[in-house]
């Protein structure tokens, strides 16, 4: 846009020149030829631009020297060959300068225009000159802003990414803290306090048989027992409410996703989305995660493991698929016995799903998660993708028989 309010003043230069000259076709035809030889150039790719508007500034210079109705429109095309200036290499457009003044001497020589159409034309193509310099370098100026603003807003959503993530590493450092002293409360609260009140009221039990022939001291005993087993009861129940609070699968599967990638290449994508799962299941599924990625790691050498818990109206589901491929072990031990186990709409598992023994060095196997799964209730399958390669666990845990179990 400034380019084009810069030949609007520029093409008003040009008329004002033109005005001691005698309106005919040759000015007319120069007019025309000025206008569609600059609307040329703007019509130009950024990068055929330069050279359409040297050649075409070089042509109508060239020409002006033979035709003096051309020269007043000079101007226009020196602003096209001064866009592309370059203070290290000015030549090019210090040779069309110095051809336009040939052609002002030869026609000042010749009488064929006026002192004061050449000093016009002459004053007026060096402030067109100037202008293009100019609106080069505003534009050139603009460039480097658009690009540092957009480096600078490009740092600045980094940086508001980093910040969400150490927020959000926070949060959950500070909640795997406070479920990791709700355990040990519990645990304190088991191993002391609920010791101790065992151990009273078998003392109280004791003393209360001792004392059969004294019915008096008996039952005094016996209330104190049933008092100390009214405390254990509520030690009980608190030992457990503090230990299924302080289990949380997702932040537990985060945390054994870090430990997996710690020291590895493997990428770990982990998506839980439950809530208020029971501390039993929570405890299955974990092992079940745990046991997968690990398998994964050490035996499909997988480069990357996507590990999905969903909670749906009837059941738990779990699914850890894995891009590494199957040993001649884990196809083996997979086959043992058989496939097992459905799909999460309740269909028989695909022939590729496959349930078996496969022991590794400190893991569980497969059977082993089969068996916990199946526990619960649940339905265990592993075995090779379909849709590409590499490895599948799939579990799936109704709520109602493992509220049950």
């Amino acid at each position: 846009m400034n380019r084009l309010f810069d030949k609007l003043i520029v093409l008003t230069c040009c008329l004002v020149g033109a005005l001691r000259l005698p309106v005919d076709a040759a000015l007319v035809a120069s007019l025309c030829l000025s206008i569609a030889l600059s609307a040329y150039v703007e019509t130009l790719r950024d990068g055929a631009r330069q050279h359409g508007s040297e050649v075409a500034s070089l042509a109508f210079v060239a020409t002006s020297v033979f035709v003096p109705a051309l020269v007043p429109f000079a101007p226009l095309a020196l602003y096209d060959a001064a866009r592309g200036f370059d203070r290290e290499s000015p030549s090019p457009l210090l040779g069309r300068a110095a051809l336009f003044m040939v052609a002002l001497a030869a026609h000042l020589c010749s009488g064929n225009l006026s002192a004061e159409t050449i000093m016009l034309s002459a004053v007026f193509a060096f402030a067109a000159t100037l202008l293009s310099v100019r609106t080069t370098q505003v534009e050139g100026e603009h460039a480097r802003n658009a690009t540092v603003r957009d480096d600078l807003q490009e740092r600045t959503l980094l940086l508001e990414a980093k910040n969400r993530d150490l927020l959000e590493r926070q949060d959950y450092e500070v909640q795997v803290a406070t479920l990791a002293e709700r355990a040990r409360i519990a645990r304190e609260i088991h191993d002391n306090v609920g010791h101790q009140l065992t151990r009273a009221k078998l003392q109280t039990d004791a003393l209360a048989i001792v004392h059969e022939a004294d019915p008096a001291a008996a039952a005094d005993f016996q209330s104190v027992g049933r008092a100390v087993d009214e405390a254990l009861s509520l030690v009980r129940t608190s030992v457990h409410d503090l230990h299924d609070d302080s289990f949380n699968l997702g932040l537990q599967a985060h945390k054994a996703a870090d430990a997996i990638m710690r020291g590895s290449s493997v990428r770990v994508a982990v998506e839980v989305s439950c809530e208020h799962v029971p501390a039993n299941v929570g405890i299955c599924l974990l092992a079940v995660i745990r046991e997968a990625m690990s398998n994964a790691l050490r035996h499909g050498c997988a480069k990357r493991i996507e590990v999905r818990c969903l909670e749906h109206p009837a059941l738990w589901q779990l699914s850890v698929l894995d891009d590494g491929g199957a040993t001649d072990d884990m196809a083996a031990s997979a086959a043992v016995t058989g496939a097992s186990a459905g799909d999460r709409h309740g269909t028989p598992a695909d022939p590729a799903a496959f349930s078996g023994q496969f022991h590794t060095s400190g893991g569980m196997g497969l059977v082993s998660m089969r068996e916990r799964v199946e526990a619960l209730g649940g339905s265990f399958s592993a075995g090779p993708r379909r849709d590409s390669a590499g490895w599948r666990v799939f579990a799936s845990i109704p709520k109602e028989r493992a509220g049950a179990a």
